[in-house]
């Protein structure tokens, strides 16, 4: 678990891989591939949750190192 943690450019690995996930959503639904219904929509809503959390942790941890 302490790999996920490590900070990598400013943002911890877990925060880049969370991203990385909205991307290739968003693409899939921009080629039509995942339809944009309630449910891309509901999940794209919970990893941007995901996302703020994840950088407001990595935050918080760069604020107690100080």
């Amino acid at each position: 678990m302490k790999l996920f943690t490590k900070i990598f450019a400013g943002q911890s690995l877990i925060s880049w891989c969370l991203q990385l996930i909205l991307i290739y959503l968003a693409w899939e639904v921009a080629d039509h591939k995942i339809a944009n219904n309630l449910y891309t929509i509901s999940g794209a809503a919970v990893l941007l949750i995901l996302i703020y959390l994840s950088l407001a942790h990595d935050n918080r941890q760069r604020q107690s190192k100080k």
